[in-house]
């Protein structure tokens, strides 16, 4: 008997479903515990599966890693992309892209964690391909900052050490142990872009 394309499709669906909760999961238990010490059956437990049945939905607890970064990777790049091909000036491309980090930071704060710091497990080739990804995210943002420079937008100091110090104001609103701000998402951003384009003096 065929089976009805509705049916495929809710198959489908509830597969993918599957996968993303599996996913979710796995970002969740990196971050917490770390790559190294999270094991399948954790990752198994958290979703309320066996760890047999587990592999129904993935191949290894790697490919869940890899899938974790560069989907997280991907999501900083496309973001880039519109906002640098935007027509607007250097100084609202360094507010968008503060604006994008703090977005993705606040909405999927997992999966930051991983592609932060659990990254340094990935297997070749894809440890190679996602460094590519961050060079090239880094090399986007020096220019957006060199631009600005040379346009007299930016204060004249090293772009990369005003990318790092952007960067690292940035890392803590992920972090899971650390005492967050009861502000919304649009007044923490609209603060942080403040203090870190023009400064607490008055």
């Amino acid at each position: 008997m065929k089976t009805p394309s509705w049916e495929k499709n809710s198959q489908y669906s509830m597969g993918q479903n599957r996968k993303q909760e599996i996913q979710t999961a796995a970002a969740k238990l990196f971050g917490e515990k770390g790559f190294s010490a999270c094991s399948v059956r954790d990752i198994a437990q958290a979703v309320g599966l066996g760890a047999a049945s587990l592999y129904n939905h993935m191949d290894s607890k790697d490919e869940l890693l890899t899938m974790i970064c560069f989907r997280c990777a991907n999501e900083f790049l496309e973001g880039m992309k519109r906002i640098d091909a935007s027509e607007i000036g250097p100084e609202e491309k360094i507010k968008e892209l503060i604006r994008l980090h703090i977005h993705i930071a606040l909405n999927d704060k997992s999966s930051v964690t991983v592609f932060n710091d659990e990254w340094r497990h990935l297997q070749e080739p894809f440890l190679a391909n996602f460094l590519e990804l961050r060079r090239n995210y880094e090399k986007t943002y020096l220019r957006i900052i060199r631009e600005g420079i040379e346009k007299k937008v930016f204060t004249p100091v090293d772009e990369f050490t005003i990318y790092q110090t952007i960067l690292a104001s940035l890392r803590w609103l992920h972090l899971p142990n650390i005492k967050k701000t009861k502000l919304t998402e649009e007044a923490l951003t609209e603060q942080i872009t403040m203090i870190l384009i023009k400064g607490i003096v008055i």
